[in-house]
């Protein structure tokens, strides 16, 4: 009886360690079908360090360009010498959440991808890029951890570890004068950060660290100890900074702030306002405004019943508006991202507008025109804003158009699926997005 026989055709590079007088060497030995040449021809033993460029066919677009493969210390190549299409593949099994949505479509080398790792997992790049060897950097997510937690005034209870998985639950006391008595039990979370901790405490609260900021008061006094009832006023060493936290903060019976230490830092400066800027005449004219910094101005007529005034500028903002006014009207309201014509005036007096807005902004109302009625004006309209196309686009497997699109609020623009991309059971492809006043609306993602 014959039996069928199936002869199977290959080709590949063959290469080995050999040594050559004590040397460690490549062995390379030229056999697919695709390769034009190597540089140096003819070569097939390389010294570590030496490198052999190969040059494959023009059928196979990728290997255009020459290869470069280097010997390493270890007689191996840094790389197997091929003219094979090098591809990645989905990192399955690697805590990437959904990686086949991530680290779909043509995943060939040099390809970059951004991800997201699962819970209990952080990633250890923005962006990951195809190699040789995989993606790189590896691993993609690394598991989160927690370092042994330091808890002034307190010992853990039995064995203590160098770091503690997720969801790792231990117990710690106080030492003796210090609360709680009882044992405190705390958590590992999936951030990495122990949840759960009591601080020790002796009846007092801590002094903490002061950063560009500095106690202007305190009741009963400013020193210390802190004993619970006792209150604190900070202050910026310096005015030109932002303050971020409260002013006051107060010490709680079980010896904790009721809010942390506020700090300064960065520089605060307000803008020169421009809000009803054309009714007034500035002392001083300038672009920009040092924190408290007073700023004067006069009224012009006919809105000078208020002839003139001051503005505070107060971390970052100006304590009001000008408050400029005639006998019959204020000036017209002011419109955020708009403007207004004028329709009608009495002795000067503006007393009738038409509101518009800037380019790709809508009006919420479309009411010809606004009146000033007994000394009041109509409640103005708001300028709606548009939205642009980014490359959130891309999460949802939609093409990014290649120039900037805004699309105005209530309008909608029509987004091609990436190729062999559809709805699903439209398969349709393409999606429509939608604005809502600088919202942009996505319902359905290509699949």
């Amino acid at each position: 009886m014959r039996v069928p026989v199936q002869i199977i055709s290959f080709s590949c590079f063959l290469f080995s360690v050999t040594f050559v007088h004590g040397q460690v060497t490549c062995k390379l030995e030229v056999t697919e079908p695709e390769v034009i040449r190597t540089i140096p021809m003819g070569k097939t033993d390389f010294k570590a360090g030496e490198m052999v460029v190969i040059i494959c066919s023009a059928k196979n677009q990728l290997f255009n360009k020459q290869e470069t493969f280097t010997c390493t210390d270890n007689g191996k190549w840094d790389y197997k010498p091929t003219c094979k299409e090098s591809r990645c593949e989905a990192p399955i099994n690697q805590h990437v959440y959904l990686p086949k949505y991530y680290f779909s479509g043509d995943l060939k080398l040099g390809e970059k991808r951004s991800y997201s790792c699962e819970s209990g997992y952080r990633k250890l790049a923005e962006v990951v890029t195809c190699t040789r060897d995989g993606w790189a950097p590896k691993p993609l997510c690394a598991e989160m951890m927690c370092n042994p937690p330091k808890i002034p005034n307190a010992e853990i209870v039995g064995q203590q570890r160098a770091i503690y998985r997720i969801n790792s639950k231990i117990q710690y006391k106080c030492r003796p004068g210090f609360e709680p008595e009882e044992p405190v039990e705390i958590t590992c979370d999936p951030q990495g950060q122990w949840t759960g901790i009591q601080q020790c405490s002796d009846g007092t609260c801590q002094e903490q660290e002061l950063k560009n900021i500095k106690i202007i008061f305190g009741y009963p006094s400013i020193a210390l100890p802190y004993t619970p009832g006792h209150i604190l006023v900070f202050r910026c060493t310096d005015d030109n900074m932002r303050f971020y936290g409260q002013r006051a903060i107060e010490c709680l019976p079980d010896g904790r702030w009721n809010y942390p230490y506020p700090q300064c830092g960065g520089k605060v400066q307000c803008s020169q306002p421009t809000k009803n800027l054309q009714f007034v005449t500035l002392a001083d004219e300038k672009t920009e405004y040092s924190n408290f910094e007073i700023l004067q101005y006069t009224c012009k007529k006919p809105y000078d019943q208020n002839p003139r005034g001051v503005l505070m500028c107060q971390n970052g903002k100006w304590n009001g508006t000008f408050d400029c006014k005639s006998t019959t009207c204020p000036p017209p309201p002011y419109l955020q991202h708009g403007d207004y014509s004028i329709n009608s005036a009495k002795d000067e007096v503006i007393t009738a507008v038409s509101y518009t807005c800037q380019s790709y902004y809508v009006l919420t109302k479309q009411q010809d025109i606004y009146k000033c009625v007994d000394g009041k004006w109509e409640t103005p309209p708001k300028c709606l804003r548009p939205c642009e196309i980014d490359d959130i686009v891309e999460k949802y497997n939609l093409q990014l158009p290649k120039e900037k699109v805004y699309i105005r609020h209530a309008e909608k623009y029509r987004l091609n699926c990436r190729d062999g991309w559809n709805t699903g059971s439209d398969f349709k492809p393409y999606v429509d997005v939608s604005c809502s006043n600088g919202n942009l609306q996505i319902d359905k993602s290509c699949n």
